[in-house]
């Protein structure tokens, strides 16, 4: 027997009132702090910022009780913090306090609440122990003096991948989760692009040679946007209907753009390796139809970038070209790479002497730079895979190229899986194919150690986790159905 409407309202109005007294309360003691604060200094500032506090806080108790919608916040806000900045931004530290809430709270409600396994494949266990052993870690770092702040700080970076399992389990069960999911990824790549646009229109307002338009780039979140380029491949070539082809052609238009202006030879080439993928995945018909886009497309932004930036587009075009031929060379004659290859060089001795267990984070290593002409002492090494083993020995190098690898093909399983729906197909491609294209860039980009690079890093290897286990289900469901 059900119970009456007076019964079930009754629960609801305690909520509510529990809830408004809270509020009020707090409202009240903030006040009181604004009032004294005023008073005693005549600074309006802190009562003008009242009314937002409130709604922010009043924002993020509805979202914490909304963990999925929580976790799309916690992916969008990253654009506010993207910049690679130095040192702890105010915005970095709330948004890192707001991340850490957000994964506790999902964690809880998964485990505790829920009961649901928080490991389900081999992928999930590498990662795990990974996660598990990495604050250990902090020993090598007192152990060998490294730079124990420094250390703490690639702890914080490292922790993102963390970001796996929800994202995950969103693809695995959430009813829209491989939709909204690749969108949001667009949408991410999209903001930032951007932002990126109109720091490059900045730039051509205040030069003076032309030199440095040819050499002019803006290089921030460069694998966000390769990432987000190749997600709005996948849509472009799979879209059912026109809306969606123009959609996604815009959001690629947007994205590739801002990956071009970054000049990331490394990320264009992992961006093609990625494409290259694509084309060997797909049917004789969609190849076609590829190569029928690519050329529309690259017609359609060289004339836009001449109605948007006129004369400077010849001299954009020209420093572009003279980097893209610069490619075949580069290995041997350009002074970057080739300062990054001596230094992963460098590296590897000082990993000879412990291959095991590593030197923890933070830790840094001497070599003379050849570009700037001096001795170097830092614990970032380019090189990322180089870089793993230094810092974590073949323990944590073998977990996290298993785990990569493993997340890789589930993608790709996930996409030639026929049983499966559109969208999770989709997920599995875009995700498989991105990382493909970190293989590349991973030789001269460490995808390890700045925070852009292991978000996004950890949202792909979500997707594509995601996406295998919601095939599995699918296929599932059909095979019951049909029997």
């Amino acid at each position: 027997m059900s119970a009456p409407p007076a019964a079930l309202a009754a629960p609801r109005a305690r909520s509510v009132w529990q809830w408004g007294r809270a509020l009020l309360t707090a409202a009240l003691a903030f006040g009181v702090i604004v009032t004294l604060f005023v008073a005693s200094t005549g600074d309006w500032t802190l009562a003008a910022a009242l009314p937002a506090g409130m709604l922010a806080v009043s924002a993020a108790v509805w979202l914490f009780r909304h963990p999925t919608l929580n976790l799309f916040t916690v992916l969008i806000g990253f654009v506010i913090v993207a910049n690679n900045e130095a040192g702890f931004q105010l915005r970095e530290i709330v948004y890192a306090l707001y991340l850490y809430a957000a994964l506790s709270v999902w964690l809880v409600r998964h485990v505790a609440v829920a009961r649901a396994p928080l490991l389900r494949t081999r992928a999930d266990w590498a990662l795990g122990i990974f996660m598990v052993l990495l604050p250990c870690t902090l020993v090598l770092t007192l152990l060998f003096s490294g730079r124990f702040v420094g250390a703490v700080s690639e702890l914080f970076s490292l922790s993102l991948l963390a970001l796996y399992f929800p994202l995950k389990e969103v693809a695995a069960r959430h009813r829209w989760g491989p939709k909204a999911l690749v969108l949001t990824v667009m949408a991410v790549g999209m903001l930032v692009a951007l932002r990126n646009f109109y720091e490059y229109w900045q730039m051509l307002g205040r030069v003076t040679q032309a030199w440095q338009v040819q050499t002019g780039r803006v290089v921030t979140n460069d694998n966000l946007l390769m990432v987000s380029a190749l997600f709005s491949v996948v849509l472009v070539v799979y879209a059912r209907s026109l809306k969606s082809f123009i959609a996604a052609g815009a959001g690629f238009f947007l994205c590739f753009g801002g990956l071009i202006l970054t000049q990331s030879r490394g990320y264009w080439m992992a961006f093609f390796l990625g494409f290259a993928a694509l084309v060997c995945l797909t049917d004789r018909r969609r190849r076609r139809l590829i190569l029928i886009m690519g050329s529309v497309a690259l017609g359609t932004m060289i004339g836009a970038g001449y109605l948007l930036v006129g004369s400077y587009m010849d001299l954009l075009l020209g420093g572009l070209v003279e980097r893209i031929l610069s490619i075949g060379t580069a290995v041997t004659q350009d002074l970057s790479l080739v300062n990054r290859f001596r230094e992963a060089a460098t590296v590897l001795d000082r990993i000879w002497q412990n291959p095991f267990i590593g030197y923890g984070m933070g830790v840094s290593y001497y070599f003379y730079d050849i570009a700037h002409q001096w001795t170097d002492f830092d614990p970032l090494v380019h090189n990322g895979y180089v870089g793993l083993w230094y810092k974590f020995g073949l323990w944590g190098l073998g977990l996290i190229l298993f785990f990569w690898g493993r997340t890789l093909w589930q993608g790709l399983e996930a996409f030639q899986t026929s049983g499966a729906t559109y969208w999770t197909r989709l997920c599995g491609l875009a995700a498989g194919i991105s990382l493909i294209g970190f293989v590349l860039s991973t030789v001269t980009s460490n995808p390890f150690f700045l925070k852009d690079s292991l978000f996004i890093f950890s949202v792909t290897t979500g997707l594509a986790g995601g996406a295998y286990l919601r095939s599995r289900r699918e296929v599932r469901d059909t095979a019951a159905t049909t029997a």
